[in-house]
């Protein structure tokens, strides 16, 4: 089962918070001396992602796979090989002959906890920080089912005349506990056994600033730039379920927002975003697409792809409260980059690292900061919850995600 270590759970913590450019976007700081404190929690769930046609496939896929004689025969020493495949031979099997295959089902849930807190530093220019904090768990069970051939096999061996084939009893042995000899192939080369997984920590904090640049009658344009510091998880290259809470490297990242006041209360926007990932090192297993188990460890130096985002929204704010608002975003990114490992382990590692996605938003809220202003309450704040679809992607987890906001104004 020479797939089983490719990681299952691929970018999960990336998709949720990134942190991530919503359609929701719009070109408002705070006021000077105003502060704003946003408790934001996110949650997804995913048991599929998509392939480079965008079609959706298991997470587990990589779990699917074909067990053949040759490769019960190479999980042997020479000696013990070699009794196993003469006995094939007098009993009419090749080594290519499949004798069952690996199912898998895997599962993956996903909270954050962000709170985002920001300071109007002057009437233009808003300062922020988030610090995310993650709680993960994925879920995997593995079964093996014999065909035809295998049955076959395990008749054979049950003929008086092959009583003397200790190789291919212990080989019968391990194909009825094939599932179990896989974990104790895991066990025997540093790996963790497939179970199920949970954890929870720090993600990678965020620090930005907003500033707004124009106001011309209906129109206005602010730009955020920022800073993505290392402080999450990365992924462990010994457990092949886990969640990353971050990518292990800084990001710089800019955005400009541009809004058009509209009739009614309704506000055009429109935002584009592009976050640069600078290079890192971390240490990886050395798969291939022909190993992934039977590997070392080796240390590599990588380049994340950088991201783009792009999207639209209407936004509308009633006088008396209520919020609401439709949109859509663009994500692209392009592929990874990694350098100083064999030629065959950089294309395992670069393989299907190139994403996009089109998402559509929607959002229902309750705002009194207009009422605030009138002075008619004492405490200004806002209710919003965000709902996110995924409408297309490609090598991306299949997540639709659940947002909700409240922030308080002091």
């Amino acid at each position: 089962m020479n797939s089983a270590s490719s990681k299952l759970i691929v970018a999960l913590g990336a998709v949720a918070l990134a942190p991530s450019a919503l359609a929701f976007e719009n070109a408002k700081v705070l006021p000077a001396g105003v502060r704003n404190v946003d408790i934001r929690t996110v949650n997804t769930s995913l048991d599929s992602k998509t392939d480079a046609n965008g079609r959706a496939v298991p997470l587990a896929r990589p779990l699917f796979q074909e067990l053949t004689f040759a490769k019960i025969a190479n999980g042997e020493t020479e000696t013990k090989g070699n009794l196993l495949r003469a006995f094939l031979t007098n009993n009419g099997f090749s080594d290519s002959q499949s004798v069952g295959h690996f199912t898998a089902d895997l599962k993956g849930n996903l909270g954050v906890v962000a709170p985002v807190a920001s300071y109007g530093i002057t009437d233009k220019l808003t300062l922020a920080l988030a610090v995310p904090y993650y709680r993960a768990n994925t879920s995997v069970k593995v079964g093996f089912t014999p065909n035809a051939t295998g049955q076959a096999f395990l008749d054979a061996l049950a003929k008086p005349e092959n009583n003397n084939s200790a190789s291919a009893r212990e080989a019968g042995l391990k194909l009825k506990d094939a599932v179990g000899r896989l974990n104790q192939k895991l066990l025997d080369h540093g790996f963790k056994t497939l179970n199920d997984w949970h954890d929870s920590g720090l993600g990678d904090i965020t620090i930005a600033a907003k500033a707004r640049l124009l106001e011309a009658g209906p129109f206005a344009l602010a730009t955020t730039t920022g800073v993505v510091a290392p402080t999450g998880r990365t992924d462990d290259p010994d457990i092949l379920t886990d969640v990353a809470f971050g990518d292990g490297q800084w990001d710089l990242f800019a955005q400009a927002a541009v809004d058009e006041e509209l009739a009614l209360g309704f506000t055009l926007n429109q935002f584009v975003k592009f976050t640069e990932q600078l290079p890192g090192d971390k240490t990886v297993r050395g798969a291939t697409k022909a190993e992934s188990i039977e590997v070392e460890k080796v240390r590599a130096r990588y380049k994340l792809g950088d991201k783009f985002d792009t999207g639209a929204s209407v936004q509308w704010a009633a006088d008396v409260g209520p919020t609401a608002g439709i949109g859509g975003t663009y994500f692209r990114k392009i592929g990874d980059v990694y350098r100083g490992v064999d030629p065959a382990v950089k294309a395992k590692l670069e393989d299907e690292t190139d994403q996009q996605a089109v998402n559509a938003e929607f959002s229902l809220g309750y705002s009194t900061v207009a009422m605030y202003q009138q002075k008619k309450i004492p405490v200004p704040f806002e209710l919003k919850a965000t709902y996110l679809k995924q409408m297309a992607s490609r090598h991306m987890p299949i997540t639709d995600i659940a947002q909700f906001d409240l922030n308080l104004f002091f």
